[in-house]
């Protein structure tokens, strides 16, 4: 008689095909990021839109090419599909049931329809230009989700034992990594000397063309994607190795605010005006603590009700005793609403 595998157990093979469907619907994103398929999805400029000008003339910088926050609803909910997609799965896959996973099968394939729909049917205007976009096929979709949909099927074979991944963490990482997502893309203009504002002066060093790239990766979305492949790593791999990738997507995420304090150093020496509080991006420092967070201490819960309940024992002064996991989630459940509270307010004050 053969032995099942026990519920509890974790197959090295569904953990490779679980991270790897992530990886895989993280595909568009992280190809616009290294430069690639840039011109197939409509919040880059098409392959029609100018590129160079007149040396002689103000607008010769040249033109930004994206990301662009669109103005026309099917292009910008396709850009969230495609951006929200890998956490969408991570979160998916974090429940371990098997119509988690075909729940998310169903999403790839409902991406995957949007964008296609959009490219023949709706493509918008061009975000550089204000003409109408030419008929592109957005090839990276089509390459990277089909793909994802076929190891999620592979994946839904094994499916994984359900335990606590510190849910809230991972939903708060995922809202702070998409923070310059939401608020910090280029508005569209066809004017190019308001175009060219955007684009920064040459790297003076090399700290300055990283912290340009890290900027740029950033609107993309690029931390989306690690705060989601880790917590794939997180809930599918073994634990040490679930640990070790977490705490190495953490400390990509800590790379771009310590990027932020070397260029301005570099560019004004040892005098700190109030201006460098506004220079770093902090929303990113906050997801490399709440990834940190989710990974080390995943039993971490923070709920509604039972952050009410805790708030009002602290307006009568009766917390001698509420449990000590209790009051730590409720500390953990403040800095969150803290930090998100900061970050609202920052984003709509006036920057250098």
């Amino acid at each position: 008689m053969t032995q099942e595998p026990t519920a509890g157990a974790r197959s090295p093979a569904g953990a490779a095909l679980r991270f790897g469907a992530v990886l895989a619907a993280s595909g568009p994103v992280i190809l616009t990021a290294s430069g690639a398929a840039r011109q197939s999805v409509g919040w880059f400029c098409s392959a029609t839109a100018p590129t160079s000008y007149d040396p002689g003339e103000l607008s010769a910088l040249p033109l930004a090419e994206g990301p662009y926050a669109l103005e026309y609803t099917p292009g910008e909910l396709l850009f969230w599909g495609v951006l929200l997609l890998p956490a969408l799965l991570a979160g998916l896959l974090l429940r371990g049931s098997r119509r988690a996973v075909l729940t998310a099968v169903a999403a790839v394939g409902t991406v995957l329809a949007f964008g296609l729909f959009t490219a023949f049917f709706l493509p918008g205007l061009d975000p550089c230009t204000g003409q109408a976009r030419a008929i592109a096929l957005p090839w990276p979709l089509i390459v990277c989700y089909p793909v994802a949909a076929g190891t999620l099927l592979l994946a839904a074979r094994s499916p994984l034992p359900r335990r606590r991944h510190g849910s809230a963490l991972w939903v708060g990482a995922v809202g702070a990594a998409a923070w310059a997502a939401m608020f910090h893309r280029l508005p569209v203009t066809f004017d190019r000397f308001f175009a060219a504002v955007y684009i920064d002066e040459a790297p003076e060093s090399p700290w300055d063309g990283l912290t340009w790239w890290s900027c740029d990766v950033d609107r993309i979305g690029l931390p989306v994607v690690l705060v989601a492949l880790a917590a794939t790593a997180r809930a599918a791999a073994p634990t040490r190795w679930g640990r070790a990738f977490g705490s190495a997507a953490a400390a990509v995420l800590l790379l771009s605010p310590l990027l932020d304090i070397a260029t301005y150093i570099s560019q004004y020496g040892d005098e700190y005006p109030s201006s460098l509080a506004d220079s770093v991006r902090w929303n990113l420092l906050l997801a490399a603590g709440l990834v940190t967070a989710a990974v080390w201490s995943p039993g971490t819960s923070v709920s509604w009700a039972g952050t009410v309940r805790l708030v009002r024992r602290l307006i009568r002064g009766r917390l001698s005793g509420t449990p000590p996991g209790r009051a730590k989630n409720f500390a953990v459940a403040a800095v969150i609403a803290a930090a998100a509270v900061w970050l609202v307010v920052s984003s709509f004050t006036p920057t250098r």
